[in-house]
């Protein structure tokens, strides 16, 4: 029995750097929100071994894709005895600050537990998650949540509703270590961390219909479009295209805009699309909205 499940896109509305940690990684406050564009997983049981086929370039199949590490970090937890051959259809572009690859993990997770008949406590789920990636457990929730931590720890928030919005790729791959190792020195103060963070002034302040211009907020578009200017290049176009609101998503490299109408965005996905550059036209994707999608689908999967 084949399982297809979606596995959407997040934007960061806000993401700010507060300080090095003393494991290395960097503690951070970011806004994450779920949208409508997704990728396409299709799970299909076998008697044993873990398979991934994807036709995209940028994908390997092998045991360094997270789906592949997801479900091997599953059955090793519980011990499970079965395999699963998962196709991976993308349509997400690939290193784009997107979490594509957070959300196959997550999703892999899901279905892995519905069709190899184990459950794991939101604990242990989460936990798996986040050794993975970041990104991971938001994926389980979905809606618009508060990361803190390393991005890791997930705090569900009112949901930020936003129908008009553009994501723009050009295809420039963004290493995410040269990112944060490129990061300036009063981003990376270890003393700083327990700084109060902005995020629920920006994103909730700003991101209201009476604002003329909407404050977003992405502390690694600092390293990231002073290397590469064509990013910011594209911020212009959209804001010029008259959108309300552009900012680079995660650590890059895809933009994403808000427009007051579908008219609006439409105009500008022509103008930026005969560059040849990957346009999505995408909304917000809510919390129950996203987590029905996901229990209509393993409900019909009969255990």
């Amino acid at each position: 029995m084949k399982l297809a499940l979606p596995s959407y896109a997040k934007i960061n509305w806000t993401l700010e750097i507060l300080g090095k940690r003393p494991d290395g990684y960097h503690e951070l406050r970011t806004l994450l929100q779920t949208v409508s564009v997704a990728d396409e997983l299709v799970f299909e049981p076998l008697e044993q071994g873990i398979e991934i086929v994807c036709d995209h370039p940028d994908v390997p199949c092998d045991e360094t894709n997270l789906v592949y590490r997801a479900a091997k970090l599953l059955a090793d937890f519980t011990g499970v005895n079965k395999g699963i051959r998962v196709t991976i259809c993308k349509h997400i572009p690939t290193a784009a600050g997107l979490g594509g690859g957070s959300g196959n993990a997550a999703v892999t997770f899901l279905a892995l537990q519905k069709l190899w008949q184990v459950s794991l406590s939101p604990r242990a789920l989460f936990e798996l998650g986040a050794k993975l990636g970041a990104d991971v457990p938001f994926f389980f929730v979905g809606g618009t949540c508060l990361g803190v931590g390393r991005g890791d720890e997930i705090y569900p928030l009112a949901d930020i509703r936003a129908d008009f919005l553009l994501l723009v790729n050009a295809g420039i791959l963004v290493p995410t270590r040269e990112v944060y190792g490129a990061l300036p020195p009063e981003l990376t103060n270890p003393s700083a961390i327990h700084k109060m963070p902005t995020s629920f002034e920006v994103a909730y302040a700003a991101l209201t219909p009476k604002d003329e211009q909407i404050r977003l907020k992405n502390d690694l578009e600092i390293p990231v479009l002073a290397r590469y200017g064509l990013l910011g290049e594209i911020k212009q176009q959209l804001l010029r295209a008259g959108a309300k609101g552009v900012l680079m998503s995660g650590s890059g490299s895809t933009i994403f805009a808000i427009f007051d109408s579908d008219e609006a965005r439409n105009g500008a996905q022509r103008e930026l699309s005969q560059n040849g550059w990957w346009c999505a036209p995408v909304r917000t994707l809510g919390r129950d909205e996203y987590q029905a999608i996901y229990k209509q689908a393993l409900a019909k999967i009969q255990a």
